[in-house]
């Protein structure tokens, strides 16, 4: 019997899916364009972060950045990168947690169709 995924689950992973493409793409403009993330690392204050996961949060807040509304940005940054509830995040943005959870599910609409164009 095929394990179903609860939907906090499933945009999880959509969300890393979608953060594992935009590293991938800025690894090949990377290699193309010969950067070195190595030698900006060392002229800043980020030299005990790790090279791929600083990568890797580049590019999902970029990805998140890109979001055209504003009230979307907020969802989607305190759901994934402050792993918050959307009970949370509606007593915090005075909406309710169903208005949380449309604006979290058109934002990673907006973001897997961003990503597959």
């Amino acid at each position: 019997m095929p394990q179903t995924l609860s939907l906090s689950e499933h945009y999880r992973k959509q969300l890393k899916q979608i953060a594992w493409r935009i590293q991938y793409r800025n690894k090949v403009r990377a290699r193309s364009e010969q950067l070195s993330i190595h030698t900006w690392l060392e002229t800043n204050e980020y030299h005990s972060f790790p090279a791929e996961e600083f990568d890797s949060l580049i590019a999902v807040q970029e990805l998140i950045d890109s979001l055209p509304f504003a009230q979307g940005k907020q969802i989607i940054r305190g759901l994934y990168l402050d792993q918050q509830t959307e009970a949370q995040l509606a007593e915090q943005l005075q909406i309710s947690q169903q208005a949380v959870n449309r604006w979290k599910r058109k934002s990673l609409q907006y973001l897997s169709q961003k990503i597959s164009s």
